[in-house]
């Protein structure tokens, strides 16, 4: 009798065990795939970009070499927004100091803007 309600204890606790795991699975799932958190993760990502341009580009007192641009131009591509693309087409098809200014700062206050 005894050794029948360890049994019993034994597997319902190991049931108990198995079902928190899966529940905790489920948990993970719903929350990674919730519009909120692919929202954040977009804004995460912009951020980042953002950060990357300031420090790269508007802060930096050299010109800005062929690696540098690529990564920013990988890192952009990788946002898949459409209007941070062609914000950034036009900033980097600048063909004055003028214009390239403009064209950061508009890209800038986009970049703020998708953050907020």
């Amino acid at each position: 009798m005894l050794n029948k309600n360890k049994i019993i204890i034994s597997v319902a606790c190991l049931v108990f065990c198995i079902s928190l795991a899966f529940n905790g699975v489920l948990v993970f799932m719903l929350v990674k795939n919730s519009p909120i958190y692919q929202q954040q993760q977009e804004k995460t990502k912009i951020s980042d970009f953002r950060n990357m341009f300031e420090e790269k580009v508007l802060l930096s007192d050299q010109p800005v070499d062929f690696a540098t641009r690529l990564s920013l131009e990988t890192a952009v591509r990788s946002l898949n927004d459409a209007e941070i693309l062609n914000q950034w087409e036009k900033f980097s098809n600048s063909q004055t100091k003028v214009d390239a200014t403009l064209q950061a700062k508009a890209l800038l206050g986009l970049l703020i803007q998708k953050t907020l």
